[in-house]
């Protein structure tokens, strides 16, 4: 129980930069999206504390792969997945999304940037 405090207590930290926000952090048990450093470090150690320290993909507004390291709650660009396709994003979404969540079917997909489309999916997963 201790080890829950701790961690909701410290702050995310990036290296060597931070993603732009919004971005989309897959946990491994969901997606979670957030607009800001600070709303990241609330959405995402609520789930913790995580027992394995692989990497945990994480997706800017850039279309930059970020990886997310739970140990030590560090956001790196090191990652092996340096680009994600709008396709992409749609599908992680899509496929990991809560059962009552709305699917995601943009009508017009190559009118939108990607920064719209990371947008659109984090204001979906931070829907009640």
């Amino acid at each position: 129980m201790g080890d829950v405090r701790a961690l909701t207590i410290m702050a995310l930290r990036y290296w060597p930069r931070r993603p732009r926000f919004p971005i989309i952090v897959d946990t491994g048990r969901g997606l979670v999206g957030a607009v800001s450093g600070t709303d990241c470090t609330k959405r995402v150690t609520r789930l913790g504390p995580f027992n394995d320290d692989s990497a945990m993909p994480v997706i800017d507004s850039t279309a930059e792969g970020f990886g997310f390291y739970p140990k030590m709650l560090l956001i790196t660009p090191l990652t092996t997945k340096k680009r994600w396709t709008k396709a992409e994003v749609i599908a992680l979404y899509n496929d990991r999304k809560k059962p009552d969540a709305p699917e995601y079917q943009p009508r017009a997909l190559s009118n939108r940037g990607f920064d719209r489309v990371v947008s659109e999916v984090v204001h979906l997963l931070r829907e009640p």
